[in-house]
């Protein structure tokens, strides 16, 4: 397959430079296994803290207090919600309101989001009628009394909306995890794919000293192919030390860019 064999290349440095008129299709595949590799450690790094804080729900509830006082008397756990408060009662606060057991369908309402709580799961509705079902109420590890937002007031009204909007979201946190990954590679992937475009340009310069240098696709096939050990360093050392892997990654695929360069060149364009 050429995935192995494009791997065996990016070690074989001074072959690389001899490297011609590989598929650029092949090698932009190659370039993509790379960037997750490299960015491997924000990945597992979204899993291992359940993705990042999207706020969707609990940015409602914190940027100003709800002046909700007749709450029903329920209890939010891992278990679930009591059932017997599940009888639709409604509340709307800014663009959001919340309902406590509703079993008919929602009438899709621009600018309008619906949080409504079931017996063992909570539907959130955003405001284009895109629906998501929560993973049971799994955010919900510290077990919450309406009736005590019903009667908090000052700071500790705002704690516990706050751990409210917080246990809410993250019984969607698979959704937050997908969000937080697909995010993070296409963010990578395409910081990752300027600099590549912008250093296989750069490397043109030495052009004016060859005249059998790489045109700029092979240039390009070149720099993808130098990124195979900027990738498994990335990886190794953002196991460690995760921020750091995409300046692991930068930093050695440009100086092994530009050793090979130095060392080879003459060698490979006389």
């Amino acid at each position: 397959m050429f995935i192995v064999n494009y791997f065996k290349w990016g070690f074989d440095f001074p072959k690389l430079l001899n490297r011609r008129n590989l598929s650029l299709a092949k090698t932009l595949i190659y370039f993509l296994l790379l960037t997750f590799i490299a960015n491997f450690p924000l990945t597992w790094l979204a899993f291992e803290y359940e993705g990042s804080k999207i706020n969707f729900i609990e940015e409602n509830l914190t940027s100003s207090i709800p002046n909700w006082s007749d709450l029903p008397n329920g209890t939010i756990h891992l278990g679930g919600f009591t059932d017997v408060e599940l009888n639709g009662r409604v509340y709307q606060h800014l663009n959001y309101i919340y309902m406590f057991g509703y079993n008919d369908s929602i009438i899709h309402t621009p600018n309008v989001h619906f949080v409504i709580f079931e017996s063992d799961y909570i539907r959130y509705i955003d405001d284009k009628g895109n629906e998501l079902i929560s993973n049971g109420y799994s955010g919900f590890e510290t077990v919450i009394h309406l009736s005590e937002l019903n009667l908090a007031t000052g700071i500790e009204r705002m704690e516990l909306f706050t751990q409210l909007g917080n246990s809410i979201e993250r019984s969607f946190s698979q959704y937050i995890i997908l969000y937080t990954v697909v995010r993070n590679q296409a963010v990578q992937i395409g910081a990752t794919f300027i600099f590549i475009l912008l250093l296989s340009l750069i490397i043109q310069l030495f052009r004016f000293g060859f005249q059998n240098f790489l045109s700029y696709k092979d240039g390009l096939n070149y720099v993808i192919l130098s990124s195979t050990l900027p990738s498994i360093l990335s990886l190794i050392f953002g196991l460690i030390l995760p921020g750091f892997a995409p300046v692991v990654f930068n930093l050695v695929l440009g100086l092994v860019v530009m050793l090979v360069l130095l060392v080879f060149s003459r060698k490979s364009f006389s």
